[in-house]
């Protein structure tokens, strides 16, 4: 077979470009320390690596989720610390305001600082997070969550926490809604509250409840009433919610009266005057706002007056408030624990997160990195290979009939 002179030179440009090509590629690979420049190269290996890359992505999205859900959290939790301490507060001075020997004018002075108290509770509860949404809002975190109508605080919001995609089929919530927090707090002890008439005239002041036989299932509410005995004494009838008597006897001042397994215990000189019966309510213990609570409070001690009577209806507004301002303090701390829970699964599911990432990561550099020692020694390879195809070409392109001539 014949073979031309320009399919000789032809054969060899091509090894030549062939070799050059090959040399160019190790090169590449060194250059970028992947072993993997195009999906040809490795088909299979590429697709598994673009893979990997995309759960990469998606667990760091995650972990940008819980950085942001941390954040919002921290900020909820100093304004919570700030809503305790506030509390605690409050409780100082209405056990001040309580003492016998705070007057009138004294009480009015708590008062005003008492209502100071609401405003920065109100203040706190409207707080919004590093993008200006509403803590404390729901789901609404674009609405103000607490606004004053008349005289009563307002909550607009609504009872969704939002929540944040943490993991594979792992959400965490973000938030407590403004309801759970200040809204729906059981009065009271948080089994049962006590309260006085508006009507009564006397100075009997009743104390909370005790429970001193959990076997008996009691049927409240119940009303206290007092009457005159005709003796220049007084009785007492306990009925229950279905009009029955629960209990009756001579009331003695600072003695329990028990009834269905409850104690409560009346000081002072209640009112028996026919017609005029002062009475006591023991009740289930209902939902009641801390900011109710506080503002309830504060009229009584702006409204303070002179007067057995007056007195003894100020104490038993007091006492009510110091059970109430407890079960506030209680679920703020309910609150606060949950939220501490929650900051710590975000970090365990971040430091989750972090060792799934280095292991795709690592899992990857295993398909698509390169191995620097064989590179080294296919580079070399190579290299001898295009030197010899070079030096081939050239002692090639030497050769010609006219030299034999």
């Amino acid at each position: 077979m014949r073979i031309s002179t320009p399919q000789i030179q032809q054969t060899g440009v091509n090894a030549l470009l062939d070799q050059q090509g090959r040399l160019s590629k190790v090169q590449e690979q060194l250059a970028t320390g992947r072993r993997i420049l195009n999906p040809s190269d490795d088909p299979s290996g590429s697709a598994r690596a673009l893979e990997l890359a995309k759960s990469v992505e998606t667990i760091e999205r995650y972990n940008r989720n819980i950085d942001f859900a941390e954040s919002r959290m921290r900020v909820e939790e100093g304004v919570l610390e700030q809503v305790g301490n506030s509390i605690t507060r409050i409780r100082e001075l209405a056990v001040q305001a309580n003492n016998a020997t705070t007057g009138d004018d004294g009480r009015q002075k708590i008062g005003a600082e008492i209502r100071e108290r609401l405003d920065q509770l109100v203040q706190l509860a409207n707080s919004t997070d590093g993008d200006g949404e509403y803590l404390f809002a729901g789901s609404q975190s674009r609405e103000k969550p607490f606004v004053r109508e008349g005289d009563k605080i307002v909550y607009q919001g609504d009872q969704t926490s939002r929540f944040a995609q943490v993991g594979p089929g792992r959400q965490i919530a973000t938030t407590h809604s403004g309801y759970e927090t200040f809204m729906a707090i059981f009065n009271g002890d948080g089994e049962y509250a006590t309260s006085a008439a508006d009507a009564n005239s006397g100075s009997g002041i009743i104390s909370g409840v005790d429970v001193v036989d959990a076997s008996q299932t009691p049927d409240a509410p119940y009303t206290i009433e007092f009457a005159d005995n005709g003796g220049g004494g007084l009785d007492y009838t306990v009925t229950d919610n279905s009009g029955g008597t629960a209990a009756s006897g001579t009331y003695e001042a600072g003695t329990p009266i028990q009834f269905d397994g409850l104690s409560v215990t009346v000081e002072g000189t209640p009112d028996g005057t026919t017609g005029s019966e002062d009475t006591f309510t023991v009740a289930p213990s209902s939902r009641q706002s801390l900011f109710e609570t506080v503002g309830r409070f504060a009229d009584a001690l702006e409204n303070a007056r002179d007067g057995a009577a007056a007195n003894a209806e100020f104490l038993n507004i007091g006492n009510r408030t110091l059970e109430d301002l407890d079960q506030a303090q209680s679920n703020i701390l309910q609150v606060r624990t949950e939220l501490g829970g929650r900051l710590n699964a975000l970090d365990s599911e971040k430091q989750a997160n972090e060792t799934a990432v280095l292991e795709l990561k690592t899992t990857r550099s295993e398909i698509e990195d390169l191995d620097y020692a064989s590179a080294v020694s296919d580079l070399s390879l190579r290299l001898t290979g295009l030197q010899a195809a070079q030096r081939s070409f050239s002692q090639i392109q030497g050769l010609s009939l006219f030299q034999f001539l």
